[in-house]
């Protein structure tokens, strides 16, 4: 039987939601719905280029969510995504100055790449959308994290549980010494809520940790009512 996991966005949405909507959020991840293209991909590779530039290039960002509005090409879903990707990235802009990369490099993530956390048994998807690193000594010193969906937006608490688990993945995966936690960034688009990790995090991960149990017994009942 496959091993409990969850995204984390959607882990930092389960710590602060009603008990019904972890129960959902746990069956969603367990059976998720199939995409046949990723949505929002225009809006994260328009935001991610932008970041790239050092953030210099906001009126090539907003031309790109004006070409996005009038491209009525492909089927209904693409167009509606067009427009959802064009909003978001609208969004991003009046956002994009409560973030600070002062001369770090900007280092894009393929969408594609996985990156996990293992927490107590539960496989959590880590997926940063670009590293943050020092110019010239290559260090990774923070990463960006972009949560698009406006129907599950996440609010400040879940923003920090967010970019905690962000911050200890880049510690330990990148075995990262000079993590910044003011570098960490979680940034709720629909929200224009930007949020970096805390500098205290032990009672987060702790928090994190508990929920995790949680997940797996959700996880492991619904294997046993799925297969009676």
């Amino acid at each position: 039987m496959p091993s409990p996991k969850i995204s984390l966005n959607k882990l930092g949405e389960y710590l602060t939601a009603t008990p019904a909507r972890r129960k959902r959020i746990v069956q969603d991840q367990q059976d998720p719905k199939p995409f046949i293209v990723a949505r929002y991909s225009d809006a994260r590779e328009a935001i991610v280029d932008f970041l790239a530039s050092g953030m210099t290039e906001e009126k090539k960002l907003l031309s790109q969510a004006k070409k996005l509005r009038f491209d009525d090409s492909g089927t209904a879903f693409s167009y509606q995504d067009k427009l959802a990707s064009a909003e978001a990235i609208e969004s991003f802009a009046e956002a994009a100055d409560q973030i600070d990369l002062e001369d770090l490099k900007v280092v894009p993530v393929e969408n594609s790449s996985s990156h996990n956390m293992e927490i107590s048994g539960v496989n959590v998807s880590i997926r940063p959308d670009a590293y943050l690193k020092d110019p010239i000594t290559g260090d990774t010193v923070g990463a960006i994290k972009l949560h698009f969906p406006k129907t599950t937006p996440l609010n400040d608490d879940a923003l920090g549980y967010v970019a905690t688990a962000l911050r200890v993945h880049l510690n330990d995966a990148k075995d990262a010494k000079v993590v910044d936690h003011k570098k960490c960034y979680v940034v709720d688009v629909s929200t224009r809520t930007v949020a970096h990790a805390p500098k205290a995090f032990t009672k987060k991960m702790n928090d994190i940790a508990a929920a995790r149990e949680e997940i797996e017994a959700r996880w492991k009942r619904n294997q046993v009512s799925d297969a009676t």
